[in-house]
């Protein structure tokens, strides 16, 4: 009986000492001649802990397995718990810091005055932005090519306890609980 009880106990403070932890997330994204590199990082306490690539995009014939009237249901559950989705939602933002933005753009479309704006578009943002120095946002104009390419890095860190309690005293409300019984459907 005290092995158990103490089994319990180490197992209580290892979920506690995972929720209180503050982890660290790298997305990537690179887009080079139209194959687009997904991948994601986790790391916690400077340990890599989960590292994910995903390549290019969806085949065709993929997709397309969930009905229309699943996707109506879930909208309209979603509709009915909107105010506990935006609870959840501003605990999420509220728990995440945003360590570094990186944005690198080699922008083409095939027609010189469309470049021009586009890359004007994003000289302006990265202008808007230079302040922070967490964010950085270069454009490059292709002027020849036709494709847009580039590298997205965000590098954020996540607290996860107080989303989780919030998602857990969510689940005692009726539209939010049918709304997370819904995707089951799909």
């Amino acid at each position: 009986m005290k092995i158990l009880l103490i089994i319990i106990s180490f197992s209580l403070a290892a979920i506690l000492l995972a929720l209180i932890s503050e982890y660290t997330v790298i997305l990537r994204v690179v887009r080079d001649g139209g194959i687009t590199d997904f991948r994601i990082g986790v790391t916690l306490w400077r340990v890599r802990i989960l590292t994910r690539s995903f390549k290019g995009g969806m085949k065709k014939g993929d997709g397309g397995a969930v009905g229309s009237a699943a996707i109506k249901r879930i909208f309209r559950r979603a509709w009915m718990a909107r105010g506990h989705i935006m609870d959840l939602l501003r605990t999420i933002i509220s728990s995440i810091t945003i360590r570094r933005l990186g944005v690198r753009v080699s922008a083409g479309t095939g027609d010189a005055s469309d470049t021009a704006i586009i890359t004007g578009y994003l000289w302006t943002l990265s202008a808007l932005t230079s302040p922070l120095r967490n964010i950085e946002i270069n454009a490059v104009p292709d002027f020849i090519g036709g494709d847009i390419n580039g590298k997205i890095e965000l590098e954020m860190t996540i607290r996860p306890l107080k989303p989780v309690l919030v998602f857990t005293m969510l689940l005692l409300r009726k539209p939010f609980r049918d709304l997370v019984m819904g995707f089951r459907e799909l």
